[in-house]
């Protein structure tokens, strides 16, 4: 009856090369799909594909499968800001405290916790150049203290000083977990920004970016340090619980996009605060909007 197939009365193929060659292509193409599913999603997502990943401590385990939406975004947080201040300010006679920067100079230099130059974290420094972050070495030419005062190029060693600290950055991803029913949010990286000054001068020489660190290296280290919990000081309060609990204030300078530009690409001044508000503005309403549909 030109069937491709003859089927006897035991229900056995008798074409059964060709059924053997479909069988082999149809799991060498599965295969070939669950391969490009793994190595298209690396650490560098809130999620993970596999789901016998263990998840990290206080932390609901997240499926790539359950994630229906997220967008990644990067935030400054502002030292000077009262809010920010328990982020550099400890109390004296606590010796379970210290400054965030204190707990990244430990992981860095002490644990060996890996740094990165730019937030994609694709190029790590070596060891020497993440210890020489935390001193600055400039070659000045001074003169030389016995005639002919001969000016020659001297090397000068200033250590670093916190007062220069103006940001810390965040690089977070917001997703909405349908497993939960709930929009979330993990912090993927933390980097700090400094206010670099001329050792002669003292004048200003613009920010600049130190280091990113990977978040969930140095999520043990920032959960046995403590930092000042202005609302109850009997309740010590981690650093891990102070961004858990997003006790901080921040401005979104990022998001991501097709052209991967900045905010201040596109946008001047007040512009610039304005558009970030209106992010922060769009997540709120985002979980509210959805179930409203």
């Amino acid at each position: 009856m030109g069937q491709a197939y003859q089927v006897d009365s035991v229900f056995r193929f008798k074409n059964k090369p060709t059924i053997m060659r479909l069988l082999f292509g149809f799991v060498l193409f599965a295969a070939l799909g669950l391969k490009a599913q793994q190595l298209s999603y690396t650490g560098d997502h809130a999620w993970s594909s596999d789901s016998a990943v263990s998840r990290p401590e206080g932390r609901q385990h997240l499926r790539q499968a359950d994630v229906m939406w997220a967008g990644r975004f990067w935030r400054f947080i502002d030292v000077r800001q009262k809010i920010n201040l328990p982020l550099s300010t400890t109390l004296q006679g606590n010796s379970n405290q210290a400054p965030l920067w204190k707990v990244l100079q430990t992981a860095i230099q002490n644990h060996h916790i890996p740094a990165y130059r730019d937030d994609a974290l694709s190029e790590q420094l070596s060891q020497r150049e993440a210890n020489l972050v935390w001193e600055r070495v400039d070659t000045l030419l001074l003169a030389s203290a016995e005639p002919p005062y001969a000016e020659t190029p001297t090397p000068i060693v200033s250590p670093f000083d916190p007062s220069g600290i103006r940001f810390f950055q965040i690089k977070e991803e917001w997703f909405f977990d349908r497993h939960r029913s709930q929009l979330d949010v993990r912090i993927l990286a933390l980097g700090l920004v400094v206010n670099q000054t001329d050792p002669r001068s003292g004048e200003s020489q613009g920010l600049a970016n130190l280091f990113w660190i990977r978040y969930s290296d140095i999520e043990p280290l920032l959960n046995s340090y403590t930092c000042y919990n202005p609302g109850n000081l009997a309740i010590p309060m981690s650093y891990q619980d102070l961004f858990r609990n997003r006790y901080f204030h921040s401005m979104i300078y990022k998001r991501d996009n097709v052209f991967d530009r900045e905010l201040a690409d596109y946008a001047q001044g007040l512009d610039i605060l304005l558009e970030g508000e209106e992010m922060k503005k769009e997540l709120r309403n985002f979980e509210e909007d959805l179930w409203e549909r």
